[in-house]
């Protein structure tokens, strides 16, 4: 059964042409990892707030809220399939 409830605490700012964005989308759907996308190209207030307070406007972008309420904002597509690998890991592990 596919996972209906996004992930909290995470948002992969990206946009659809981009090529390292849609590698981080493929591998986030093989996973079966349900995060929210915000499109920096579609709504502008997502690029907004990517430059305002990750720092730079490169997608793909992952926002990482931890449960003490800091955020950090990481930005290269290797590192974000990282995350998401080690994530899934932790979700195998704790269903286990």
């Amino acid at each position: 059964m596919a996972n209906t409830h996004t992930l909290p605490g995470l948002a992969l700012y990206q946009y659809r042409a981009c090529p390292f964005c849609a590698r981080t989308r493929q591998v986030q759907d093989k996973l079966g990892l349900n995060i929210e996308q915000r499109d920096v190209l579609v709504n502008p207030n997502h690029r907004k707030e990517l430059i305002q307070q990750g720092g730079s406007p490169q997608v793909p972008c992952l926002r990482i809220e931890k449960d003490n309420g800091q955020v950090k904002w990481l930005y290269e597509s290797g590192d974000i399939i990282k995350y998401f690998n080690a994530l899934k890991q932790k979700q195998n592990a704790v269903s286990a």
